[in-house]
């Protein structure tokens, strides 16, 4: 999606709507119970009715219970609905941050309190003002007096409601992760949790804070639908870009139903007036056009891009609506018709030297690329025409499911002549790599250009061969300069290519940075899924192809519950070279178990077969096809037999060498196994904190003067792990300490980002004094929440010290955590998410021997809003 200016996505913060409710659960009623609060018992309240008006145009009349300005008032009912768990939804009306404070009683226990935000409105009769409040999960009973409190700091409560609905939380999912990295494991179920949390569910409180709330819908479009975020958290919207991205994710996560519904509501927008066959940008939660954005951006590649993905969508499902849901059918024939021919494609299947394959973009659209800022004005991109590729690929698979080879035989066909007309007319010679782009005049431009210059690589254009390799090693030459949201796309583009290392340190990023751009968490499960595991789907014959991409730091994965079509699969790759597959439950699958490279017999079950080869992007694949019946589990392996069961020797002799204050050399002499070590993992006391394919490793992150004992296991191809060899006793050198203290904003750092502004030495992120609870800090950092600012210290400090809290520029709707981390280790963490009225934390740890200081505000998982976030008089001790 688009990224706006900060400032303008910090003001789109906040406002309700309301949603449809789903069946309750047994313990509560399934209708919602409301609370008119001006028909509550009300203490210091009376009564008035505003019409809202926005432009002219009446959006809503309430009568609100009206509190007075700086005193207490009070509304309170007793509940007689049906015991059970429920969510309360007070709406109400504010403009002033912290000019009222509510809280929220069950028999007279608190159970919510909060204050007023931040609004935009003129004043209480501009609905901008309206906001809600989601209490969760609070526990009621028939009887249960309910109770709301206004306190006011000097604005005039108003209230108009409390709807008190069941509860029902985000939906979950069985899909599971194991292995012994756990930051594989953490960043995963992570991911998995926070995607299912951004599903567009009943009294999902990251909803109904849009300040213009009534444009969320229409009146084809009166109530949510099922989707989930495809947009900035602060944005009740999904994006065509972001949920086609977060499509694989999302099936992965059983999320089929929603995203489905959100496809097909882009599809349908292609043949009403004005589109001419483009999908609208955004739509929101209701599934009417997205107030922002909504119509303002045509970028070329979107089209392509949202019809690949709705073919994958059948390819992980089977679910024929994929490929014949009118809307859908209708959206592919346009797209490869008519919208084709109106960005000057022309086909000449008879003689294809004089047909022009490629899109361009026309006038009035924005780009014809995925990155919104090129510096020259193309009209013709490779991620476009790539996206145009796959598209066309697509094409060709849906009409031979629906019987029309002839045509299927033609879409394919036309594809691979895109593909070559790309390999023919886009390479520059002069630099040794691939054009991003070409402009009215035909001028190519081969300089780094982001989404351009490396998304054409994940569609498959290029010839797979020394010109993609040596086109690959540019990208990793220059990928470090790119958005979160470019940055996601990265590991699987890397995965695919069997560049497996690449692969893991970028979605290591992605899983250890836990951005809250809802992309990344969606990402953080598929690209462990479709890129790590391999999975490839192909529901509708009732097969899947695996490969495993692992790398030594992990030495096995097994994922559990992943569906393809009916079938319920876990996965388990052993290094490269064994897998097992499983059928837990639906039909008899057929399994294509690939592994890279040209052994000459995969050994199933016990038995060897002679493998099969293909090329996967440009790798050699061996595999064979076998069936997997419900119940059973079948491994495949280009190492020992799948019996085999034999642990390799210890190893032996363990030495240290190079002991630093953070660091130590490990040596040790090999083991050897019946038929062949793949590697070793190294345990500090009990812990594994590595592995090593050779007989050396370094441990790292380690205290200064501390003793240590590690241990090293050896592993082979099967899974077999030896015992440990003997174990070996370190301390660490000590580094002398003279007291001096160096302020950090002193210091340069390494690098600093932030999802907000730009980070301060100082200063707050707004510019102004560091200011905390009262306490101004002539030194600190400013910053806001995600952010990380990394110091390079090279173990010359021994302690960091530093207060830190929610500067006093912002006074409500802030909600911050402060993490820091040494050589990739959390040494501190906040014990609770803070907000303004929080107490300021003062924080003094040892970071003895630390070479890379990390410092994180994060956002506590309910989005930036207001996050300034203060180290306020940080300073490091020697």
């Amino acid at each position: 999606m688009r990224r706006l200016a900060c400032a303008l996505s910090a003001v789109l913060a906040a406002v309700g709507t309301t949603i449809v409710l789903p069946s309750a659960p047994a313990t509560a009623a399934a209708t919602p119970y409301v609370f008119e609060v001006e028909n509550m018992s009300l203490t210091n309240f009376a009564t008035d009715t505003v019409s809202h008006t926005w432009n002219g145009t009446s959006v809503d009349t309430v009568t609100y219970a009206r509190g007075v300005a700086g005193q207490t008032s009070i509304a309170g009912k007793a509940f007689n609905g049906a015991d059970g768990t429920y969510d309360l939804i007070t709406r109400y009306n504010g403009k002033t941050a912290n000019g009222v404070t509510y809280k929220l009683s069950v028999n007279s226990v608190p159970v919510d309190t909060w204050a007023t935000s931040q609004r935009y409105g003129t004043d209480y009769t501009d609905p901008k003002n309206i906001d809600t409040r989601t209490s969760s999960k609070v526990q009621l009973k028939a009887g249960d007096t309910i109770e709301l409190t206004a306190t006011s700091a000097g604005e005039v409560p108003r209230i108009d409601r409390i709807t008190i609905q069941p509860y029902v939380g985000p939906p979950t999912s069985t899909l599971t992760i194991n292995s012994p990295n756990t930051t594989l494991n953490d960043g995963f179920n992570w991911g998995k949790d926070r995607a299912l949390g951004m599903t567009f569910y009943p009294g999902n409180p990251m909803m109904g804070h849009e300040p213009e709330w009534w444009r969320l819908k229409n009146a084809t479009h009166p109530a949510v639908e099922p989707g989930y975020w495809g947009a900035y958290t602060n944005r009740e919207s999904y994006y065509n870009r972001d949920i086609s991205h977060q499509s694989d994710g999302a099936h992965a996560l059983g999320l089929d139903a929603e995203t489905l519904s959100m496809l097909k509501t882009f599809a349908a927008d292609a043949d009403d007036p004005g589109q001419n066959g483009w999908p609208l940008w955004a739509h929101s939660s209701s599934g009417a056009m997205y107030y922002i954005d909504g119509t303002g951006f045509r970028e070329l590649p979107s089209p392509f891009n949202l019809m690949t993905k709705a073919y994958k969508q059948y390819q992980w499902t089977g679910n024929a609506d994929w490929i014949n849901d009118p809307a859908l059918s209708a959206y592919y024939d346009s797209t490869m018709g008519q919208f084709l021919t109106n960005h000057e494609v022309v086909w000449n299947d008879a003689n294809p030297a004089a047909e022009q394959p490629v899109s361009r973009k026309q006038a009035g659209e924005y780009t014809a690329t995925f990155f919104e800022f090129p510096n020259e004005n193309l009209v013709s991109a490779a991620d476009s025409l790539g996206y145009q590729y796959q598209s066309m690929l697509a094409y060709s698979e849906i009409l031979k499911a629906k019987g029309d080879n002839a045509n299927s035989v033609k879409w394919a066909d036309r594809a691979q002549r895109v593909r070559a007309q790309f390999e023919a007319n886009w390479w520059d010679a002069s630099n040794n790599r691939y054009m991003r782009g070409k402009d009215a005049a035909g001028t190519g431009y081969s300089s780094w250009g982001h989404e351009a210059s490396f998304l054409m690589m994940l569609t498959g254009l290029g010839d797979h061969g020394s010109r993609t390799s040596s086109y690959l090693d540019f990208i990793a030459a220059n990928d470090d300069a790119l958005n979160v949201e470019a940055t996601s796309y990265l590991p699987e583009m890397y995965y695919q290519y069997n560049r497996s290392d690449e692969g893991w340190a970028w979605l290591k990023k992605l899983m250890t940075g836990k951005n809250t751009y809802p992309e990344i968490s969606f990402l953080a499960v598929s690209s462990t899924v479709d890129g790590m595991m391999g999975v490839q789907p192909d529901a509708p014959h009732d097969k899947v192809a695996t490969v495993s991409r692992l790398t030594s730091e992990t030495p096995w994965v097994e994922i559990d519950h992943l569906k393809v079509g009916d079938n319920d699969l876990k996965l388990k790759h052993t290094g490269t070279t064994a897998s097992t597959l499983t059928n837990n439950s639906g039909g008899t699958v057929s399994w294509e178990a690939q592994f890279y490279g040209a052994p000459a017999t995969i050994t199933v079950n016990g038995t060897a077969q002679t493998p099969q080869t293909r090329s996967l992007y440009g790798k050699t694949v061996s595999y064979v096809t076998v069936p997997v019946a419900a119940g059973a589990s079948v491994t495949a392996s280009t190492g020992p037999a799948a019996g085999d069961t034999t642990a390799p020797t210890a190893p032996t002799n363990l030495t240290s060498s190079s002991v630093t204050s953070n660091s130590v050399d490990l040596k040790w002499t090999a083991s050897t196994d019946d038929v062949g070590v793949t590697g070793y993992n190294v345990y500090r006391g009990t812990t594994l904190v590595g592995s090593s394919t050779g007989t050396s490793f370094t441990a790292t992150g380690l205290s200064a003067a501390t003793p240590y004992t590690f241990t090293v296991k050896a592993v082979d191809a099967a899974g077999n792990l030896s015992g440990a060899g003997n174990t070996l006793s370190v301390t660490t050198a000590a580094t002398g300490g003279s007291g001096q203290t160096v302020d950090l904003s002193d210091l340069a750092w390494s690098n600093a980002r932030s999802d907000f502004g730009t980070v301060q030495k100082n200063k707050s992120i707004d510019g102004n004094p560091i200011r905390l609870n009262g306490t101004a800090y002539a030194k600190g950092i400013g910053t806001h929440a995600n952010s990380t600012v990394t110091y390079t210290l090279n173990g010359a400090y021994a302690r960091f010290r530093s207060d830190v809290g929610i500067d006093d520029e912002v006074n409500a709707n802030a909600t911050v955590k402060f993490e820091i981390w040494g050589d990739g280790v959390k040494l501190y963490e906040t014990p609770a998410a803070m907000t303004p009225s929080s107490a300021t934390q003062s924080i003094d740890i040892s970071i003895t021997g630390v070479n890379s200081l990390v410092l994180k505000a994060t956002d506590a998982g309910d989005g930036i809003n207001s996050d300034h976030a203060d180290w306020a008089g940080a300073a490091l001790v020697r």
